[in-house]
């Protein structure tokens, strides 16, 4: 059996790397949607599942320590950093919630997220969420991929992970 190649999108277009004609890139939700299916709904409930895993995290930590109005934004800002670059840049491509939900990071060409990617995806994420909250989620209302601010500025989708031909 060989391995299949997927294709690319180089400036919006698709590279040929496919075994079937008329076999399309593997990140255009017209030719594969079950890629797709669902995943603004997953990312919402694997968010809140994270967030409420963080939370409990950040609430342990901080019981023992006296706290400061400075320190609990900027720890809680580097817990979530370091969560998201540990299991997105790590083995599963997701945090704990997006496993649950069954969603995975992948980047623009394809492959795992490293971890520099994952922290450019995080913090990006963190700052233009502090700065604009819940307006920048339109962002994936308005693209077929689903795909949000954060994606678009780190260069990475998120799939279901059951459908990911890339496992």
């Amino acid at each position: 059996m060989t391995e299949r190649k997927l294709p690319t999108i180089v400036l919006g277009r698709t590279s040929a790397h496919s075994d079937s004609p008329g076999d399309g890139a593997i990140h255009d939700p017209l030719v594969h949607p079950d890629l797709y299916e669902g995943v603004a709904l997953r990312r919402t409930f694997a968010f809140l599942l994270d967030m409420i895993l963080l939370g409990l995290v950040l609430a342990i930590a901080f019981i023992p320590i006296a706290i400061t109005v400075i320190t609990v934004p900027v720890a809680a800002f580097l817990l979530a950093v370091i969560y998201d670059v540990l299991t997105i840049g790590g083995s599963a491509s997701a945090t704990p919630g997006m496993r649950v939900f069954g969603l995975k990071v992948i980047t623009w060409a394809g492959g795992r997220p490293d971890n520099l990617q994952a922290l450019l995806m995080s913090a990006m994420f963190w700052v233009v969420y502090s700065f604009t909250g819940w307006l920048a989620a339109i962002v994936a209302f308005l693209n077929p991929r689903w795909r949000c601010a954060h994606d678009f500025l780190a260069g990475t989708v998120v799939v279901r992970a059951s459908a990911w031909p890339g496992k």
